[in-house]
């Protein structure tokens, strides 16, 4: 795959927007993912935990070029070279490589879940050793014969499959707010397996779920999402929805217009344009 981000281009989305100065990182990463375009997502993740180190003054230029520099160290150097880099990682890093994660993971029902595999697996080839996550080895056979747990519910509270839609259905009511209803009936009556899929397994477990990134954020990651695939019913309903969650006009256009850019980079086009707010 071609080089789309350059070292001038990272500091150019690092400075995009004042209002996007804690979330511009997560909407170019997700952009870039539902693009396909994988091989983006190490720049973008070590310029911003760069940014945010605690020992590093932010100098953007000499940053982006050390973030350039970091990741053209062969691949069997590269492992040990990051985790020079970061010996002791401060809890901002921390937070930062879980916040990455969660975005992919809630990108996935929105641009594709073979995305979303392939960009969390490129995430971990860079990730520091020490902040990897430790899980245990599951085995789907035992699973299948009730020996073992099918999945783990890491870092998210246990709670019933009822309390997981009913937190869906109320993150649902606040983005569509007046016309909530409508959009249920709209789904429930093309197929009700639409919307019972929308509800129990994209709504209730992964976007109503605030812990890691807060609903203001998550609706800004929805945008940056369907931006690039052509799909401006949905997007007109997430822009309106963004400003239902809290967020202001401001930078619900501004996280549209840098989805827009990094598209761009990616080569798409649009059969009509963008909606805009």
């Amino acid at each position: 795959m071609n080089s789309l981000l350059s070292a001038q281009r990272l500091v150019h989305l690092a400075q995009f927007h004042p209002k996007l100065r804690n979330i511009w990182y997560l909407l170019a990463a997700v952009t870039f993912s539902v693009c396909n375009q994988p091989q983006e997502i190490p720049k973008v993740y070590h310029y911003a935990m760069m940014l945010n180190s605690d020992v590093e003054k932010k100098d953007l230029n000499r940053l982006a070029e050390k973030t350039i520099d970091l990741l053209r160290k062969e691949a069997t150097q590269l492992r040990s070279s990051i985790d020079e880099t970061y010996p002791r990682p401060t809890p901002f890093q921390r937070q930062l490589t879980e916040r990455f994660r969660e975005a992919f993971v809630k990108s996935g029902p929105l641009g594709g879940l073979p995305k979303a595999i392939n960009v969390l697996t490129t995430l971990k080839e860079v990730t520091p050793t020490v902040l990897i996550p430790s899980t245990k080895e599951l085995d789907p056979f035992q699973a299948a014969a009730g020996n073992q747990p099918c999945y783990l519910n890491v870092g998210r509270a246990c709670e019933s499959a009822e309390q997981t839609t009913k937190r869906g259905i109320e993150h649902w009511n606040h983005v569509y707010s007046k016309v909530s209803k409508r959009v249920v009936n709209n789904l429930n009556s093309t197929y009700p397996d639409l919307w019972y899929y929308t509800l129990a397994h994209v709504y209730g477990p992964l976007l109503s779920y605030d812990e890691i990134l807060s609903a203001q954020e998550t609706s800004l990651i929805i945008i940056a999402s369907l931006v690039p695939q052509d799909v401006n019913p949905q997007l007109r309903g997430h822009l309106k929805g963004a400003v239902n969650m809290g967020c202001d006009q401001e930078t619900v256009e501004a996280a549209r217009n840098l989805a827009v850019i990094v598209s761009q980079w990616c080569g798409v086009s649009w059969k009509s344009g963008v909606v805009k707010l």
